[in-house]
């Protein structure tokens, strides 16, 4: 672990954690499960603050919805009780598809969003669950939507000595389903393209919203389509479905230096995989009623 190391430091309170973040700026970076920073060995990282010690590994159903600390860990997100059944269960099929069973056990669900790269496999599941964060740094806590915290590739709404601490899933309306699909050159592989579906119907069997988040490397950041409006106090049909998927492929511009595919074997996955996860998420949503 020597990529320019002078400390490796253990907090044992998330203020104490801050404030070292604060203290060594850009040179200090957070370590949680460790499969990126150990494998990149980013040479500008003096400090690692070890924040494993932290108690931010939970999985809690609340009144308003569920919370997910941030060292929660793909492992636990997987065989969760709580999140297996009903329109959480995208979390379990998202969390399945992280990599090995040895990467499930150590990385965290915190450190693969933080890491703000386009084929991360947990944000496009959370943003269609409408998931907000809660950061916490030496000026205090906030909490923002989850889909507003990316701004780039590795770019993040991360001030100096802020840490992301916590997930929050809001409380979902009956009759929700939700899917998700995802595609690489293999199991274990980075996604080339992740779609999350959630779709919420009404009594009366139409359309009440679709919710459409298309992820693996197709832009800088996770991609939340605008074309589930087509659908929104219809009933869904297999024609609707398919102009929805011709917008989501309309609007798409993947980016054409990315080595898993090019742009129109991207778009044209897009598209199958947007109308497989719709009709998956509306069957669990009409058999929620």
């Amino acid at each position: 672990m020597s990529f320019g190391l002078k400390a490796y430091l253990r907090p044992t309170s998330i203020n104490e954690a801050t404030s070292l973040l604060a203290k060594y700026g850009k040179k200090a970076m957070p370590l949680a499960g460790g499969t990126d920073i150990l494998v990149d060995k980013p040479s500008d990282v003096e400090f690692l603050v070890d924040i494993t010690g932290l108690p931010l590994n939970y999985i809690k159903k609340r009144k308003e919805g569920v919370k997910i600390g941030a060292l929660s860990t793909f492992s636990s997100v997987e065989t969760s009780d709580l999140l297996g059944n009903g329109s959480y269960s995208i979390l379990v099929d998202a969390a399945r598809k992280m990599g090995s069973t040895a990467i499930r056990n150590v990385a965290t669900v915190g450190g693969n969003i933080c890491n703000a790269v386009p084929s991360a496999q947990f944000p496009p599941a959370l943003i269609a669950l409408d998931a907000k964060v809660k950061i916490v740094g030496p000026t205090g806590d906030r909490i923002i939507p989850l889909e507003g915290f990316f701004k780039g590739i590795r770019k993040r709404d991360l001030e100096t000595g802020e840490i992301l601490a916590e997930i929050q899933v809001p409380r979902l309306p009956p009759s929700t389903g939700t899917a998700f699909f995802s595609i690489g050159r293999s199991c274990v592989d980075i996604s080339t393209v992740i779609v999350a579906v959630r779709v919420t119907t009404r009594k009366n069997s139409t359309c009440q919203k679709v919710k459409i988040v298309i992820g693996g490397g197709i832009g800088p950041t996770c991609f939340a389509s605008k074309a589930g409006k087509l659908l929104q106090d219809e009933i869904i049909q297999d024609h609707l479905i398919e102009k929805v998927a011709r917008t989501v492929v309309a609007e798409l511009k993947p980016r054409s230096t990315s080595i898993r595919g090019s742009p129109v074997f991207k778009k044209e996955v897009a598209g199958v995989l947007v109308k497989r996860a719709i009709r998956h998420a509306l069957m669990k949503a009409r058999g929620a009623c």
